[in-house]
């Protein structure tokens, strides 16, 4: 390896002692600030010279013969992640039995940990790493001492009762400052430092067990690779921050695609920078990166403006002390970054610094633990409320901790708040919808935004302070997603954490009328036809019809047909009918919901001719022509001519069924005819024609 300048060899024995002193046990005064030179004395330091090492302590090497401690001494390495339930999982190194350790945590204080060993095969479990599965399944990935090997454990479950271990890479000494993250397929990918030969390391799994992984070599210019932090973007790319030893420079190596093939290498800031690494990633997929300063001792964060990361924001977040050890980062929902670290002197505390907007210009500092010395080893995360949980180590006590308490993260920003009408997923059956949203109290206005798709929600329209708006022109049959935020001066803050609402327009049929029969419409047969003009958006229509219109409660469907036939209609009674169109979103009555009525009047029933006889011969001049009674029927009317074609003189004899014909000539032969009549039309008597002739 590269070596460091003159003053690592100071570093190197100033942590020497300091590690031995509190790996010993052995309490520093508060407020007493301690520092070694490379002759072993205490001294107090000055801010020009750096007091600790820029490699993390290796773990002391175990072999067949040496005796375990007699001491517990577990806690440092520790990685954390959070569930879909907000419940922390911790990763960790146990110095006491050299072990890969995991301590699940039951609820959100972590009162009473599952814990277990998840790896004690030789010296294992340095520089752990861990992420969870969408099933919130642990993986971690770790540095196994004994054989110089980079490993996974891939658990079974979410208490990791039968943890799958596997060796990554054995190629030389490798798997030191892992870290790992999973795609959305749940395949892990590892960022590591391969020490032999001095390389930023890439281990892409290709199943979830990472039984074949694909190693790359990311940069081998120098020394290169050390305080690796990997993050992912939204479509599984890598992004990893790591430390330059050889030139003193924080890098980024930022990949093409999953497997990064071509990564892209820059340096972000120079002069003895870049150790302690951790790296971050905003919903727009932009690296955010805090780091600590070796020249100053400073806590450091570099702001990316974009996804290459050419012109990084650099800014000094907390210069009080010997600050930016360990540090650990996350962004919050509204991608503000809260970085937790250790400050090493004078106080030996684990800090917090919380960033009021994207560029952190006015950090707000606090100190979440100072009894003794707490906060290496740190690693954050924060709960679905924004609410920070880290994980440390007390190097006094030589326990792992866990910071969980109910610490909000004030952005200055308005508070969080939910949309309220319609619905997420509500059918909307209007033209025109009332949004609204909760009020809040810090807000000065409000904008939504309503579109066909989340992409393409861009126009915002402010409401000023009101919590309500109408949104009109809705188009039917089709999704929209909606949005609110919040806004003031120091920023805007997104309605359910930022989560889309959605709602489906489906309009009811359009108006239309009834065709036919028209309305009021007399004489009608028994057996009618009623029809009636299509609606719009209607996927069916029922009909119905009945003596009355409260009489009318059956419906019979005719598909999509617009016609239908009824039959067995009573004669001289009136009937009321109405059609309606239905689909999703409701069902529309024709004609404004006003019932059509029509009046059944049916022909005269079916009759016959009596006398005379049908041929009947030796007729008098002067005969007497009979029928029977036709049911219905309101008039009579007869028609006698010499051909069945000139019988067109038809002649009433009101009601009466019997009527003398005059006047006809001796030795003809007649045809005659009777037809009944009514207003519902003319019924011609059975038989056809009869023909009769006159004596001589």
């Amino acid at each position: 390896m590269n070596t460091l300048p003159s003053r690592k060899d100071i570093t190197i024995a100033a942590i020497s002692i300091l590690l031995t002193l509190l790996l010993n046990n052995l309490i520093i005064t508060a407020g007493t600030t301690i520092y070694a030179t490379s002759d072993g004395s205490i001294s107090t330091p000055t801010r020009t010279e750096e007091p600790l090492s820029q490699e993390l302590p290796a773990a002391p090497a175990r072999t067949g013969v040496e005796p375990r401690s007699a001491s517990v001494s577990v806690g440092m390495y520790t990685s954390l992640a959070l569930t879909s339930s907000n419940l922390p999982v911790i990763s960790y190194y146990d110095l006491t039995n050299y072990d890969l350790k995991l301590a699940v945590c039951n609820d959100a204080t972590c009162t009473s940990p599952a814990i277990s060993t998840l790896d004690s095969t030789g010296t294992v479990g340095g520089w752990t790493s861990i992420a969870l599965t969408s099933s919130d399944t642990p993986v971690i990935s770790y540095y196994d001492e004994t054989n110089y090997e980079l490993k996974l454990a891939v658990c079974n479950d979410a208490n990791c009762t039968t943890p799958s271990v596997s060796t990554l890479d054995s190629t030389g000494d490798v798997g030191k400052y892992t870290s790992l993250a999973v795609t959305s397929s749940n395949l892990p990918v590892i960022s590591y430092y391969d020490e032999t030969n001095q390389d930023l390391k890439l281990a892409v799994c290709n199943d979830a067990t990472c039984t074949s992984p694909t190693i790359s070599t990311l940069e081998s210019a120098g020394a290169v690779g050390v305080y690796t932090s990997i993050a992912l973007t939204s479509s599984d790319v890598p992004v990893i921050s790591y430390y330059d030893e050889t030139n003193k420079d924080l890098k980024l190596a930022v990949c093409n695609n999953t497997a990064c093939t071509i990564p892209t290498i820059s340096t972000l800031d120079t002069g003895y920078v870049g150790t302690y690494t951790s790296i971050a990633v905003t919903s727009s997929n932009l690296p955010v990166i805090s780091y600590h300063d070796g020249t100053n001792s400073d806590l450091k964060l570099a702001v990316c403006t974009n996804t290459a990361c050419t012109s990084p924001t650099i800014s000094t977040l907390d210069s009080t002390g010997y600050v930016g050890y360990f540090t650990s980062i996350a962004v919050t929902s509204s991608n503000l970054p809260v970085i937790s670290y250790y400050n090493l002197l004078p106080d030996y505390d684990l800090k917090l610094a919380v960033c009021n907007n994207a560029n952190c210009t006015s950090p707000a500092i606090s100190t979440l633990e100072s009894t003794g010395n707490v906060g290496m080893y740190n690693s954050i995360a924060l709960t679905s409320s924004n609410i920070p949980v880290v994980s440390y180590y007390d190097a006094i006590n030589r326990n792992l901790k866990l910071y969980h308490a109910p610490v909000t993260v004030d952005e200055g920003k308005p508070n969080s708040f939910a949309k309220s009408t319609p619905a997420n997923n509500a059918t909307i059956t209007s033209t025109s919808t009332t949004l609204t949203w909760g009020a809040i109290s810090n807000a000065t206005s409000y904008e939504y935004c309503v579109a066909t798709s989340t992409d393409t929600c861009t126009t915002w329209t402010s409401t000023l302070t009101s919590t309500t708006a109408t949104k009109t022109e809705l188009v039917h049959n089709t999704t929209y997603y909606w949005q609110v935020r919040a806004i003031n001066a120091a920023g805007t803050t997104y309605a359910d954490s930022m989560s889309f609402g959605q709602f489906t327009v489906v309009l009811a049929p359009a108006a239309f009328n009834k065709t036919s029969p028209a309305n009021n419409a007399t004489n009608q047969p028994a057996t009618v036809t009623l029809t009636w003009a299509a609606s719009t958006r209607a996927t069916s229509y029922e009909y119905c019809i009945a003596t009355s219109t409260a009489a009318c409660p059956t419906w019979t469907s005719t598909g999509t047909s617009m016609t239908a036939t009824h039959t067995s209609l009573v004669h001289n009674t009136t009937y009321y009918w109405q059609v309606r169109a239905i689909n999703a979103a409701g069902t529309t009555n024709a004609d404004s919901v006003s019932f059509g009525q029509f009046t059944v009047v049916l022909p005269p029933a079916a009759f016959s001719m009596t006398t005379p006889a049908n041929n009947a011969v030796n007729q008098p001049t002067t005969v007497t022509l009979t029928w029977a009674a036709s049911t219905r029927a309101t008039s009579y009317e007869y028609c006698v001519a010499l051909t069945q074609a000139a019988c067109t003189n038809w002649k009433s004899t009101g009601t009466k069924t019997t009527v003398a014909v005059s006047g006809l000539a001796k030795a003809k032969s007649y045809f005659w005819q009777v037809r009944a009549k009514n207003t519902g039309g003319i019924t011609i008597s059975s038989g056809g024609y009869r023909k009769f002739t006159t004596q001589k």
